[in-house]
């Protein structure tokens, strides 16, 4: 039970992230870093989860290396920006490219 909850779980930012995509979001930078924060932050959340229901120590190492993975990368993508690559928004086509 506890296996399929957590690939339930698991999957559901995911399938948010293509239901927006779908939906005609542009897939900018900064819809990818509010997934990383989301990701992130639900994976640290689900490793929480799984210490308080005394799940199988593998699911919160796997959860708490994911969710801190994401955090970290979404941190080193926005220090990069910041050292020097412009923040400005990049001009688009007429057909939104």
């Amino acid at each position: 039970m506890i296996i399929a909850f957590n690939i339930l779980l698991g999957i559901i930012p995911t399938l948010i992230l293509g239901a927006s995509i779908a939906a005609g979001v542009d897939d900018d930078r900064h819809h990818r870093r509010m997934f990383l924060l989301v990701y992130g932050l639900w994976s640290i959340t689900l490793a929480m989860w799984n210490w308080m229901r005394s799940a199988p120590w593998p699911w919160i190492a796997a959860w708490t290396i994911f969710g801190v993975a994401a955090l970290v990368s979404l941190s080193v993508r926005r220090r990069g920006r910041a050292d020097g690559e412009s923040a400005a928004p990049t001009p688009r086509t007429p057909d939104g490219r």
